[in-house]
């Protein structure tokens, strides 16, 4: 089985997508934010088994809404961004399931790799009337622990659980 696309490389959209997170606060409300700065592409080969995305953000484009938390969470004590710019994702497969599609591959953050699940789906495709592109749209979800990328904050205010979500158009490549 393929994925509804025809065969070929299609970058993500930055301007209509968006890399959101969620992590609780106090164990009461949930702190969301966005990535700001990512790009990434999808590779549709044949099947599935040929198909493949690849994101990457930068660390220091964390948007939460609030710029003092912002820069708490760029240091040391949490992903340390001098060190470790960017966090990068690459699926290892991608198959079919009950919700669309289940991505897993491998996310790196803080130099740290680990295995991650998303659920997929695929939204369709629509002609963008500003250039006549077509544009493919997908939301997947998923979590991580954060203690696992050696994110650890010393004080229990935040949950290790972050949830992860992904709504991104994809467009063929110019070229």
């Amino acid at each position: 089985m393929s994925l509804p696309i025809a065969p070929g490389t299609y970058a993500i959209d930055t301007v209509h997508s968006q890399l959101g997170f969620s992590v609780k606060h106090l164990g009461i409300s949930n702190v969301r934010g966005t990535f700001d700065r990512f790009s990434g592409a999808l590779v549709v080969g044949e099947s599935l088994a040929d198909t493949v995305v690849t994101i990457e953000a930068e660390m220091a484009s964390i948007n939460s809404g609030n710029s003092m938390r912002d820069v708490h969470v760029h240091g040391a004590e949490f992903l340390d961004v001098a060190t470790h710019p960017t966090m990068t994702f690459r699926t290892t497969s991608i198959v079919e399931s009950a919700a669309g599609y289940t991505m897993t591959g491998d996310l790196t953050i803080r130099g740290t790799t680990q295995p991650l699940v998303l659920e997929a789906g695929y939204n369709g495709a629509a002609v963008f009337p500003m250039d006549s592109s077509t544009h493919h749209g997908f939301e997947a979800t998923g979590s991580i622990s954060r203690s696992a990328f050696g994110v650890s904050y010393g004080v229990p205010l935040v949950s290790d659980e972050v949830k992860l979500r992904l709504d991104v158009q994809f467009v063929a490549a110019a070229g």
